[in-house]
């Protein structure tokens, strides 16, 4: 979500050479960046499950708790759906499938989709996976940002947003079934925390709003013309942008208030959400090479990992992958641990 002074001519350096030469100093040397604590250093109770993966790469896109994923497993003749060792759809990698799943106590849903068309179906299943079942294939072409609010799930309604040439629409279906509803958006969209969705950062600089889908009505989000604002309800990201890339990461509520700095010109989002639990944002200190945890409430940070490949969230869980296929952990860390020995 990043978009990615006037100069002497050669002429003009080699007469100045030729009149005094003169002895510049060599580059200052780098300051040290100082580590911050880790993470039980903050928070003593924190709980991080280790999960080894044996055989076909798997990737965790879900957990019903710290030791049970939802997830893709990938071999070179197929892609399988799994809830644990229950294998819940299994489809050929030809269609580059992708999947968007959303977990609640009652249901587990999913969006399958073509990564090439955007396009596909919305699934249902019991809450371990039992009886998947279509429920739609009238999804549109899904917007993906790596987000939780990919695919919300609220009072027995499922919900995504989709492009619609220059628009965007916010689609529901019963998770029963039925029809489709349509609410059309002027201009790019996502949707956040039900029932609001907001102004895709990726569009441009400046001021960004929330939209209510209940009544429409619009709350705007100040934004300078140097940065990018992302937002949720309760709190937005703020990019900082340079010439060279991002000068600073900010958070601040949507009026503007509490703003607070999370990091300088190295640190950026780790993923979509701009926080986790409506509390806690997770980010990538490039400087010293980390995976960072931010705490809203208390301010406080700690490092989560020094060695990560992927880096996901859904619900009260992070988790992140180390090594390579032939030796992948994922490391799962439980929010709600940390709330527990604040």
């Amino acid at each position: 979500m990043i978009p990615r002074d006037c100069t002497l001519t050669g002429l003009a350096l080699a007469v100045l050479a030729a009149v005094v030469v003169v002895a510049l100093p060599g580059p200052a040397p780098e300051a040290e960046v100082p580590a911050a604590p880790a993470l039980t250093d903050v928070w003593p109770e924190a709980r991080l499950t280790a999960i080894a993966v044996t055989g076909a790469p798997h990737t965790p896109l879900a957990f019903l708790d710290s030791g049970l994923s939802a997830g893709v497993t990938r071999a070179d003749d197929v892609v399988r759906l799994m809830v644990g060792d229950r294998v819940l759809r299994e489809v050929p990698p030809s269609g580059s499938p992708r999947f968007v799943l959303a977990v609640t106590p009652d249901a587990l849903v999913w969006l399958e989709l073509s990564d090439i068309t955007g396009t596909g179906t919305l699934w249902r299943a019991g809450p371990h996976g039992e009886d998947p079942v279509p429920v739609t294939a009238d999804t549109g072409r899904v917007v993906l940002l790596d987000s939780q609010y990919d695919l919300v799930v609220h009072d027995g309604l499922a919900g995504w947003a989709a492009v619609r040439g220059d628009a965007t629409e916010v689609r529901t279906v019963a998770l029963s079934g039925g029809p489709v509803t349509r609410v059309p958006l002027p201009g790019r969209y996502s949707l956040t925390a039900w029932p609001f969705a907001t102004a895709a950062a990726v569009e441009q600089a400046g001021p960004s709003e929330l939209v209510d889908l209940r009544d429409g009505r619009v709350t705007k989000v100040d934004g300078q013309s140097v940065e990018l604002v992302d937002c949720t309800p309760s709190w937005c990201r703020v990019q900082v942008l340079r010439q060279s890339g991002t000068a600073r990461l900010d958070l601040m509520r949507p009026d503007g208030t509490e703003r607070r700095r999370v990091g300088g010109k190295g640190v950026r989002p780790a993923f979509g959400d701009v926080v986790v639990l409506d509390r806690y944002a997770v980010v990538v200190d490039d400087d010293r090479g980390v995976l960072v945890l931010y705490d809203t409430a208390t301010g406080r940070s700690a490092d989560l990992a020094a060695e990560f490949g992927t880096v996901l969230a859904r619900g009260p869980f992070v988790w992140w992958s180390e090594g390579g296929n032939d030796a992948l952990t994922w490391r799962v860390l439980d929010l709600r641990t940390l709330e527990a020995s604040a």
